[in-house]
């Protein structure tokens, strides 16, 4: 039985990184012929050579397939050609697929509603990264679970074998431009905190110039920007991450960021790192507040949160202690496997 999972993007792209790329790769080590495709967007007002070579190699990749296959597609709603003979292949052939995503890709528009309502309604199964969007895919397809991108406990997120020497409390952030607004949250309540005095350093791994501005804006806060980090290998990423003390995932109260998988928290909390999520979207469910996280609902609990977890070096190492035993538990590659198997009927 072959696993071809189908992306959006290629290993650059978080959500395809996390969720088709790496789980491919990890299956293959378990003895799985599994395999990761990117399948390229192209405007449909396109005429071009390459469409149609794209198209035709597309087409003979679902032909490959049999019946005991398994078509995994990650998003697969803004690859406008590939979606059309994915459907004609269902429709005509009664081939299915597996039908996975992580973001709330039926906003804003009616347009992205109707390509992600058609997904949903003709896959054999959904899989979704929070409960948020469970919600939203079960009105079309009642066989809709969430399963959380998986974290690799054992040879990458791991917490750090030598802590670099600092006074200061490295407070860290990773991820896009697009998370401006969200990082505006705790502008504010870190400079209450360094204006009482305490020695901290803002971490920002990626994200752009504008949010090394926005934090730059906070007086007296000392920065440290890592502008490009090579995405596609954790690793890399992982060596900066583990030298955070507090890791900080904020979100506005959108529609939008209901939808997030809480990834990075994952991404944290696997390093040890005591770590701070906003409570909204799928964060609750990843986090018991006070327990293995924090879970400020407005900027004075951020401000709360974020001054216990200074001012307590041993709060700290409790907090992101507990949140290592919990995402090993809950969501490493071990926790994974049998939620997978049981929707792809993969028999090793």
């Amino acid at each position: 039985m072959k696993i071809v999972f189908c992306t959006k993007g290629d290993r650059l792209l978080a959500s395809s990184r996390t969720r088709a790329h790496l789980i491919a790769d990890y299956l293959r080590t378990q003895g799985y012929d599994a395999s990761s495709v990117h399948i390229k967007t192209r405007p449909w007002w396109s005429l071009s050579a390459q469409r149609w070579s794209e198209l035709q190699s597309n087409w003979r990749l679902l032909k490959s397939l049999g019946k005991e296959d398994v078509l995994y597609l990650h998003k697969a709603t803004d690859q406008v050609d590939f979606m059309v003979l994915v459907l004609l292949r269902r429709w005509l052939f009664g081939r299915g697929y597996v039908f996975d995503f992580d973001d709330a890709i039926f906003l804003p528009t009616r347009k992205r509603a109707f390509k992600a309502w058609l997904m949903i309604k003709w896959a054999q199964a959904v899989i979704v990264g929070s409960h948020y969007l469970q919600e939203y895919a079960l009105r079309f397809n009642k066989n809709s679970h969430v399963i959380s991108a998986p974290i690799d406990t054992v040879d990458t997120y791991l917490p750090a074998a030598k802590r670099v020497d600092d006074p200061r409390v490295r407070i860290g952030w990773t991820g896009a431009a697009v998370h401006t607004e969200n990082m505006k949250l705790i502008i504010e309540p870190l400079q209450r905190l360094v204006n009482e005095g305490h020695k901290l350093v803002f971490v920002q791994l990626g994200g752009g110039e504008k949010i090394h501005d926005l934090f730059g804006s906070v007086e007296g806060l000392s920065l440290e920007f890592v502008p490009s980090l090579p995405w596609s290998e954790p690793k890399e990423v992982v060596k900066h991450m583990q030298q955070f003390d507090i890791g900080v995932m904020p979100l506005q109260k959108t529609e939008f960021n209901r939808g997030k998988d809480g990834w990075k928290a994952k991404e944290y909390m696997g390093c040890g790192v005591a770590t701070v999520l906003s409570n909204w979207g799928e964060n609750p469910y990843i986090v018991n507040d006070k327990v293995n996280g924090l879970l400020p609902d407005t900027q004075e609990e951020w401000y709360e949160d974020l001054k216990k977890l200074i001012t307590n070096k041993d709060y700290r190492k409790k907090i992101g202690d507990a949140g290592r035993a919990h995402i090993d538990a809950e969501f490493s590659y071990r926790a994974f496997m049998p939620k997978l198997q049981a929707f792809i009927g993969a028999k090793n």
